[in-house]
Formats: C-alpha cells, sequence, structure tokens
C-alpha cells in the first residue's frame, strides 16, 4: 500500500460517521463541475455566440429565483414547529437573493427600463450584492453551530423570527435606492468592448473568497457530529465557487461563459435547496452556539478596559486590548488577585469602589471619572459598572469598563471656551452639515431672524430666504465652498414676522484633520442701516449705469466745486481727456458684453488710482475725464504717466488678457480757461493733438506748456543722478558791512552745470528737486559742503566772526532729523556753531508756528545763528518773531532795487529797520547793485549788504581772491593772502 493511499485512509478516519456516507455527493458534484468547466474552456473559441440569450438567461434566472423562494418558503414555513436559527437566518438571506436577482433580471441588457434604463452596469450591481448575500448568508449558517435555538414559544418567538427578515429587506430597500438613484457613487464593472473592470473581477473574486471560508468551514464541520447535511450544504457551495469562476472570464455579457455562470448557479441553487429540505424533514435540530466563543468575539472588539472585580475590587479578570492601557503598564495577569487599592492612586481607588457600590444598589453605574498618571502624562478614564447576578448563595460579581477620555475631555473643555466666546457675539454664527442642514446657532441668530433655536436645528438656511437675493450670489457661494474656499458677500432675507434685513456674510468650510469638508461656519452681520444709508446717497447723485463713475451732471457739479476752490486758494487744477486708443477693435472682434466688462474694470483701475479729491468720469463710448484739484502741469504729466502704465497693465476679463493704450489731452486751471467748459473743450482738443501725433501719449493744450512739462521732467531725471556725476557746485556771495570795510560773510548759492544741457539756474531746478522730493538728499549736500569750506576758510585765517549762510527748504525744516543732521555735520566738520547761519524763509518760519518755534530753539541751543529770508513779502508776525530769536533779517531784493527812487519801498525798508532794532535784530540786504541803493541803505540805518555792487556769487578759488583784496584793502594783511587756494 503506498503513502498516497494511506493519506487518503487516515482523511476518511478523520471525518465523522455521520458524514462518510454521504461523501460521495459532493465528491460527483465536484467532478461534474471540473468536468464542465473544462469542455466550456477547451472549445470556448468553437462555440458559436449564443443566440436568444435573453430568453435563456430570463428562463435561468426564474429558475433560480424560483429556488430561492422555496428555500425562504421551506426555512420559514417550519421555524413555527421547528425553530432553528441556522435555516431562519438562510431562509431570510435567499429571500433578499431572490429580490435582487429578480431586480438583476429586469435590469438586464435588452430588457425594459426598470426604474432607470435598463444596461450591463446596473445589472452587474444588483448581481455582485445578490452574491455576496447569499455568500455570506451560507458563511453565517455555516459558521454557526446547528443545534435548536431554545425553548422559545409563543408570540414571543414569532416576534422575534421577524427581525432578520426586516433587516433583510430594509437592507435590500437601500441598496435598490442606491443603485436606481445614486448609481453615480459606484465604480464601473465592465467597459463595453474591454469586459469586465479590475473591480468587478476583484469583487467576484472577493465572493469565491467568501465561498473557500464557507468550504473551510463546513470541512470542519466534517469532524463531528452536526444537524445539518454538511455534504450537502459543501457540494452547494462549490457549484457557486465555478459559478462565480465562469463570471470572471466573460468578455461580453451574453457569451458561453456568462450562460454556464447561470447554469452553475441554478445547480448550486437546487444543491441548496435539497440540503435544506433534507435538513428540515429529517434533521431539524441543530446544536446550540458556543457561549463562550461567542462572547469571547464580542470581549475582542470592545477597544476599552475591561475588568471583573469582586464586591472588594479585587480584580479577577482584565481585559486590555493594549497594554500601555493599564495604569500600571505591566502586562494584566499581575493584577489579578490584588485590589483597587493595591494598583490604583488612593482618589481612583476610592471612585472606583463608589462605582462598584452604587452599581450593586441599583444594578449599574456610569459617568464616574478617575484621572491615572501614564507615561505620557496624566489620562482621565469614565467609568461604567455593572452586576453580574449569582446565585442567592454567592457573592456578586462586577463588570467594569475603563474607557480614556481624556482627549474628549479637553476637547469639552475647549469647546465651552469657544462656545462661551460665540454665544456672547454679537454677530449672528451658524453652522450647518454639508447639506445646510443648521446644527447649531448663537443667540445672536435668535435676536437677528426672531426663529428659535429649536425652530432653527435641523432646517435648511433657506426659511430665511427673502427672493430677491440675486440667484447668481447662491450659485457664486457654493461654487466657493464646494471648492474649499471661504465665500463673503451679502442676503436680502427675511424675519420670521416677515420683515426683511440685509446680512453681511462670511461663510468658510470647516476642514477635519484629512483636510475633508465636515461642515460650513457662517458668521453673518445686519447691515441693513447701512445700506439704507448707501441707498439714501446714492438717490442723490446720478452715475454711470455701466462703470459706477459719475455721470456728466454730477461731473461737472463736481468740478465747478473744485474750480471753485482753486479760484479762491489759488491754487492749479488740471483737468485730463481720456480716450481709450482702437477700443473699438475689442467690441468688433469680442463682443460688446466683453467691451463693457473691460469698461468696466480700466473704471475700477482709474478709481482706485486717484485721491480723495480726485474726480473721474465716463462721458460715453471710451472716453473718461479727470480733474485734479490742487495739480499743476507737472502734477498733470506725472498722473498721465501713471495712467498710462496702469492701463498697459493687461486686464482679465474671463478667458481674454487685454491691454489697452490710451491718448490724453491736458488742461490747466488758469492758463487755459477758468472753467469747466472751456476746460474741458480744451483738454478734448489736446487729446485730439496726442491720437494725431502717434496714439499712447500725452499732450497739453499749449506748446509752452507741453515744452515745460517735458524739461521739467527732464530736469528731474537729470537731478537724480547729478550729485554722483558731480554735476552740482557751490558759489559763495560775499557779505560785507554796509560800509564796504568789513567782510562779515558769505551766502553760499548752489550751482548746476549738466554736461548736455548746460547751466541750469536754481530758479528752474530747485523747484524741481523740491517737487520731486530730492531736496533733502541735495541740501544735506549743501551744508555738508559749506561747512567744509567754511571751516577751512577759517583754518586759512578768515575773521572769526565770519559766517557761513546756508538756506534750508521748507521740507528740511520740516525734517524731524534736522537738528541732528546740524550736530553731525558740525562735529564732522570742526566748525564752530557760531560760523553757520542757517537762513529760513517767513513761509518755513510761520508754518505751523509751534512746532517751527521748537526746532528754531533745538537750533539756537546748539549755537547756530538763524536769519529770516526774503523778509517783508509774506505774512510776518511780530510775536512769533520774537520767539524765533532769530539774529538778523534779510530784507528781499525787491524793496531794495527802487529803494533810492520809491517812497513806498521806503517806507517799508525802513519799518523793517525799525522792528528790527526793536527787537535786537542785525539787518542785511540782498540785491544792491548801485552805490545810490546801497547810500540810501545806510541812511536809512541798513547793517549789512550783499549783491552785485560788491561782487556776483563766485567760485570758491574766486572767492578768496576777493577775500584778500578786500581785505588787504581793509589794512588787514591775514594768513590766507600767502595760502593757496
Amino acid at each position: 500500500m503506498d503513502r498516497g493511499t494511506e493519506r487518503v485512509r487516515f482523511g476518511l478516519q478523520q471525518v465523522h460517521p455521520q458524514h462518510r456516507d454521504s461523501l460521495g455527493q459532493p465528491l460527483a458534484v465536484l467532478a461534474i463541475l471540473l468536468a464542465g468547466m473544462l469542455l466550456t474552456t477547451q472549445f470556448a473559441a468553437a462555440i458559436p455566440p449564443v443566440t436568444s440569450y435573453l430568453a435563456w438567461h430570463m428562463l435561468l434566472e426564474t429558475t433560480a429565483i424560483a429556488v430561492a423562494v422555496l428555500v425562504f418558503a421551506v426555512g420559514w414555513s417550519t421555524h413555527g414547529l421547528h425553530p432553528q436559527r441556522n435555516i431562519l437566518l438562510l431562509a431570510c438571506g435567499f429571500i433578499g437573493v431572490a429580490i435582487l436577482d429578480f431586480s438583476h433580471m429586469l435590469s438586464f441588457l435588452g430588457m425594459p427600463d426598470y426604474v432607470t434604463p435598463s444596461g450591463v452596469e446596473k445589472a452587474i450591481h444588483f448581481w455582485l450584492v445578490a452574491r455576496y448575500l447569499a455568500a455570506l448568508a451560507l458563511l453565517l449558517v455555516a459558521w454557526l453551530p446547528w443545534p435548536p435555538v431554545g425553548a422559545e414559544q409563543g408570540l414571543r418567538r414569532e416576534r422575534r423570527r421577524f427581525v432578520p427578515l426586516l433587516c433583510v429587506l430594509l437592507g435590500v430597500a437601500l441598496l435598490h435606492w442606491l443603485f436606481l438613484k445614486q448609481p453615480q457613487w459606484l465604480p464601473a464593472t465592465f467597459v463595453a468592448g474591454q469586459g469586465l473592470t479590475p473591480f468587478k473581477l476583484w469583487a467576484e473574486y472577493g465572493v469565491i473568497g467568501v465561498h473557500l471560508l464557507t468550504v473551510a468551514v463546513l470541512l470542519a464541520r466534517l469532524r463531528q457530529a452536526s444537524g445539518c447535511n454538511v455534504a450537502l450544504l459543501l457540494a452547494a457551495v462549490l457549484a457557486m465557487i465555478f459559478s462565480e469562476l465562469f463570471f470572471t472570464r466573460y468578455a461580453s455579457a451574453t457569451d458561453v461563459f456568462n450562460l454556464m455562470g447561470h447554469v452553475y448557479k441554478v445547480l448550486a441553487y437546487l444543491l441548496l435547496y435539497r440540503a435544506v429540505f433534507v435538513e428540515m424533514i429529517t434533521a431539524p435540530y441543530g446544536a446550540l452556539s458556543d457561549a463562550r466563543r461567542h462572547s469571547q468575539a464580542i470581549l475582542e472588539a470592545i477597544p476599552d478596559l475591561l475588568f471583573e472585580l469582586d464586591r472588594d475590587g479585587r480584580y479577577l479578570q482584565v481585559h486590555a486590548p493594549r497594554n500601555e492601557q493599564l495604569a500600571t503598564g505591566a502586562d494584566a495577569d499581575p493584577l489579578l488577585g490584588r485590589t483597587v487599592y493595591d494598583v490604583l492612586p488612593v482618589e481612583a481607588a476610592r471612585i472606583c469602589m463608589a462605582a462598584l457600590q452604587e452599581a450593586h444598589a441599583n444594578g449599574y453605574a456610569s459617568g464616574q471619572q478617575i484621572q491615572l498618571p501614564l507615561a505620557d502624562g496624566i489620562h482621565c478614564f469614565e467609568l461604567s459598572v455593572s452586576v453580574m447576578r449569582q446565585d442567592h448563595d454567592r457573592a456578586p460579581r462586577f463588570v467594569m469598563l475603563s474607557r480614556d477620555v481624556t482627549a474628549r475631555t479637553r476637547d469639552q473643555a475647549t469647546l465651552r471656551k469657544l462656545s462661551q466666546a460665540v454665544e456672547q457675539s454679537a454677530s449672528t454664527i451658524v453652522i450647518t452639515d454639508l447639506d445646510a442642514r443648521i446644527e447649531y446657532a448663537n443667540q445672536a441668530f435668535t435676536r437677528a431672524t426672531g426663529y428659535s433655536l429649536e425652530e432653527a436645528i435641523g432646517q435648511n438656511p433657506k426659511l430665511l430666504h427673502s427672493g430677491k437675493t440675486p440667484q447668481s450670489t447662491y450659485e457664486d457661494m457654493w461654487q466657493h465652498l464646494t471648492s474649499g474656499r471661504a465665500w463673503r458677500g451679502e442676503f436680502v432675507n427675511q424675519r420670521k414676522d416677515g420683515s426683511e434685513y440685509t446680512e453681511s456674510v462670511l461663510i468658510s468650510p470647516v476642514f477635519d484633520d484629512a483636510g475633508q469638508p465636515t461642515h460650513y461656519l457662517a458668521i453673518k452681520e445686519d447691515i441693513t442701516q447701512r445700506k439704507l444709508d448707501e441707498q439714501r446717497i446714492e438717490r442723490l447723485a446720478h452715475f454711470d449705469a455701466l462703470t459706477d463713475l459719475p455721470n456728466r451732471k454730477l461731473f461737472a457739479s463736481r468740478c465747478e466745486q473744485a474750480l471753485g476752490l482753486s479760484e479762491r486758494s489759488h491754487q492749479p487744477l488740471a483737468v485730463l481727456y481720456m480716450d481709450l486708443d482702437h477700443f473699438k477693435h475689442i467690441n468688433d472682434s469680442l463682443g460688446y458684453r466683453v467691451g463693457d466688462a473691460f469698461l468696466v474694470e480700466v473704471a475700477q483701475r482709474l478709481k482706485a488710482a486717484l485721491r480723495d479729491e480726485d474726480t473721474v468720469s465716463r462721458q460715453g463710448g471710451d472716453e473718461f475725464v479727470f480733474v485734479l484739484p490742487y495739480t499743476d502741469a507737472k502734477g498733470a504729466a506725472h498722473a498721465a504717466e501713471r495712467l498710462k502704465a496702469l492701463l498697459a497693465s493687461p486686464c482679465e476679463v474671463g478667458e481674454h488678457s487685454l491691454a489697452i493704450n490710451a491718448s490724453i489731452g491736458i488742461a490747466v486751471f488758469p492758463e487755459d480757461g477758468r472753467d469747466f467748459d472751456s476746460l474741458s473743450q480744451r483738454a478734448d482738443i489736446a487729446m485730439h493733438r496726442a491720437k494725431q501725433e502717434g496714439r499712447n501719449g500725452y499732450r497739453f493744450f499749449t506748446a509752452e506748456m507741453q515744452h515745460q512739462s517735458a524739461r521739467i521732467l527732464q530736469l528731474e531725471s537729470a537731478l537724480r543722478q547729478a550729485l554722483d556725476r558731480h554735476e552740482l557746485h557751490l558759489c559763495f556771495q560775499p557779505q560785507v558791512s554796509i560800509d564796504g570795510r568789513r567782510l562779515v560773510g558769505a551766502e553760499a548759492l548752489l550751482r548746476w552745470t549738466h554736461p548736455q544741457l548746460g547751466v541750469i539756474s536754481p530758479a528752474e531746478f530747485i523747484p524741481v528737486a523740491e517737487g520731486s522730493g530730492q531736496i533733502l538728499q541735495v541740501g544735506e549736500w549743501v551744508l555738508r559742503s559749506a561747512a567744509r569750506q567754511m571751516k577751512q576758510w577759517l583754518e586759512q585765517g578768515y575773521p572769526p566772526a565770519m559766517t557761513m549762510a546756508v538756506n534750508l527748504s521748507l521740507a528740511q525744516f520740516r525734517h524731524p532729523g534736522l537738528v541732528e543732521l546740524v550736530v553731525d555735520v558740525l562735529q564732522e566738520t570742526g566748525l564752530p556753531a557760531h560760523c553757520l547761519e542757517l537762513e529760513l524763509t517767513e513761509s518755513v518760519a510761520m508754518h505751523d508756528p509751534a512746532a517751527a518755534i521748537a526746532v528754531v530753539r533745538r537750533l539756537r541751543a546748539l549755537g547756530v545763528l538763524l536769519s529770516i529770508d526774503d523778509f517783508g513779502t509774506g505774512y510776518s508776525s511780530l510775536s512769533y518773531l520774537k520767539q524765533f530769536e532769530v539774529h538778523k533779517l534779510k530784507i528781499d531784493q525787491s524793496f531794495v532795487q527802487h529803494i533810492n527812487q520809491d517812497g513806498h519801498d521806503q517806507s517799508i525798508v525802513r519799518a523793517i529797520l525799525g522792528m528790527a532794532s526793536s527787537l535786537g535784530m542785525l539787518t542785511i540786504a540782498e540785491g544792491v547793485e548801485t552805490a545810490a541803493q546801497r547810500d540810501e541803505l545806510e541812511r536809512l540805518g541798513c547793517d549789512e549788504v550783499q549783491g552785485y555792487l560788491y561782487s556776483k556769487p563766485l567760485p570758491a578759488a574766486e572767492f578768496e581772491a576777493f577775500a584778500r583784496r578786500h581785505l588787504q584793502q581793509a589794512g588787514k594783511t591775514p594768513a590766507l593772502a600767502a595760502t593757496p587756494s
């Protein structure tokens, strides 16, 4: 006898005698199934396509459905006589299979619409679920023990058998809803021309896997006595496995593999019916379930700590899915036999014992919490205790469930804080689920809407809709939210009492840790009053319907107001007329809708680029007019350049990226007109001139102004590089005593020689420096250079009382670092402070007198001398002049020019000299060109003079030569006479 035969004999000895005689049935079925599969596979290519497949399919499916219904009928009807749980479960499962197979048959390709259009994938969905239900039912029936359920009798038993039936029917109903109403949620299972998808194949293999598990269970059943015909069940399961194998092979829904799969399925159902029929007729009773194994499975599924304790708190059994959950961090076994007082902190042990006492009294206790120190910190555990009822002569035992609620407790504390903040917020806060059902609303919601929280919870915010919010607003909102972005906007809503109100709303998606949206958070603010105010303001004015810019009427009114202010304040005003170049091409090529959208974008850019006092209006078409108060020709040119650059940047209009040029005409008040009509007309003329000269530019109304503007821009650009290129230099004009004998000082005057532009007058470039903000840098260079030169002259022997006068601009005087700059210059050059004289104009001194006085006093504290330049040409205040503590007043040359001829000029100069004398100040007259002017100033009592009578402004070397000659004539021979310059 060979070894193989020995193995077979040994295997048969392992089979229980009850099943040995019936083993031939599954073996014969297995042989037939294998032969059928081999033959079908071998000759599949030669077998012609199945004709009238639909009829064959209906016949086979109808047979299978009938057999499934018979399985249910036999199991259900005999349950009242022989209550057996396994047969009942199998019967309930197969009534579900019958329904699903029926829906599968009606959904097959070629059948009339079954609620929704029939097709391969729809039929496959019902097919797969039916197979899984059948497989799981068989697995469950094979797995569960077969003894009778017990001695349940009467009405209670009858009611309980409806539970599995209702569960199966409910599940089948839910699956029908899913397959018929939400098929898009399901993966693809079949692709025409390609066959089954990987998902469908793996799903079929999954069914086979469940069946194989059932085979394994049934093979194990062969070793013991059973209340069922295990062999027949095994044959039925094997037939189902082969049926599923056929369904993994077909490429077309009507080929021979599909047909054979249905044949094998019918055979499997017949074998199953035979097994159930025999079971219910010959063996109605089975074994009782293994209670211990069942309870152990439940126990293993519990993720929490589970203890069995006696009344003294002694551990009898311990279940911990993970050892680290235990407070000791050790294995469960060392806890057995010990009490809670041995293991836990005193307070925690006391709480545990209190829970045991409560459970002993009431049968159940829950809600108590203990805190235990673990490796990663303090953890909080919530206790649930139930009493295990024992015989009267036995002490009770308790089951204690300990759940780690540390994270939950921490989250609850955080939520309480957030809840308090949200509830006390003045803004309405609403939280909804992803289907927009309200889950939470704060008290502000009730105040704002009139709905109570009970009325709002579970409702859609649509209950607030008034019908006046544009549908596009909701569409835009959902577009943002469904793409995971926050949305801000406004709603016109309706309160419970019917009144309307406007809300400003910010809605944001709320994401979980995985980045998936779970809720929507809405923060709302009632802006009804603000909107009403805006509407009232809107009614007072007229705006362009497309761009929301002021129309002609409002624009003209604003222009007249601006002109009135400019005329009264003697300030300039510029009018710009702008036309978009070739805008017609946009309308012609892309349509008026795109053209209008582009105009709107342009208008928004223009408004954003203007100052608060500026106004822009759309005059029609693509023409825009600007009124820029307090803007001269230079400022208008800057504005035109800014507008050109603004329009040159592309605008995104839908899927189009558009850029455009503009032609701009400029007219300036009052040179080009004194009323709006004249300025607008002349700016329009200049704009057309710009178009004629090539577009994409700007032109002034007058050629002279155009030239002047270009000159200013040219100088501004050149001045930025003048210092680095050493184009700036200083000249010095002597200041002498009135009798001409003493050289008392020099005034530093800035000069600029450009390599291409030549000599540029200070009267031209100093305003450019002030207007462009370069005066601070240039002024600092002048101050340092003049101080350095004066220090050099003092070292060469110049009189120690001689001063260097330097002019300060308004921007320099206002700069917060002026005093620090002067200190730095004096320290750097070593120049004595009394040798530096800072000249201030009256406008500098009289602007914000309080601040000016504070700066002057700080400068005087340094020892620096101060003088008022051009005195008499502005607003002169004796009180402020006295507080400035200046040591010298400079009489403007306009009063000196005709002083020996004009009695009016003599009176002004006499008054200035008298005022200076009374205040203890020196006086110096500038612009003295004749001896007659000097004599008259001497007669009136002036102290010092400067002008062409003595010398024009001189470079440093020429000034040194002048100083040597002057001092020699005065009878002095200083060291500088022998010192080369």
